[in-house]
């Protein structure tokens, strides 16, 4: 249980039973994303799909992924968070794929609360390092993670002519 800013929350991992309802609304939340960053529906669809099946080809038994459900201090589930462990020249690094607070819980803190106890299960696996992709739209999420120490590693900009 990691307890910093006022908020506390658990990280537990998601029940089996629970898995595919997280993976569609997992896919629809980030086609959705896709779609308002200027891609097709049909396109950002396929694209979410494939993200989804690719990073998940065993589903909960894929080797170095991480899923769970975020529960807050009154042990209510509120969200789910996904991280998997990769290798990039010959160093270990966590990468999150998925961080979404649920609607009604938001704006509570929960969100650096649930980044922090991220880090600290990725620390757990004795990797110092993660990651994530943040979608240019999505100031708050942008705000967040800075003022968390995340720092640009990456950018792409693009024009309609």
């Amino acid at each position: 249980m990691i307890k910093k800013t006022g908020r506390t929350v658990t990280l537990v991992p998601i029940a089996e039973a629970d898995y595919e309802a997280w993976k569609a609304h997992g896919i629809q939340a980030f086609a959705d994303d896709k779609q308002q960053s200027g891609y097709s529906a049909e396109q950002a669809l396929k694209l979410s799909q494939e993200s989804f099946e690719g990073g998940l080809p065993q589903g909960l038994k894929t080797p170095d992924n991480y899923i769970f459900t975020i529960f807050n201090a009154a042990e209510h589930p509120v969200g789910a968070a996904w991280f998997a462990v990769k290798e990039h020249y010959g160093k270990k690094s966590a990468f999150i794929y998925d961080i979404e607070i649920n609607l009604a819980n938001r704006g509570k803190g929960l969100g650096r609360a649930t980044m922090l106890a991220l880090e600290a299960e990725v620390k757990k696996l004795g990797i110092d390092k993660i990651g994530l992709h943040v979608f240019a739209f999505n100031k708050t999420a942008h705000a967040l993670y800075a003022s968390l120490g995340y720092q640009t590693t990456d950018l792409t900009l693009e024009k309609v002519i």
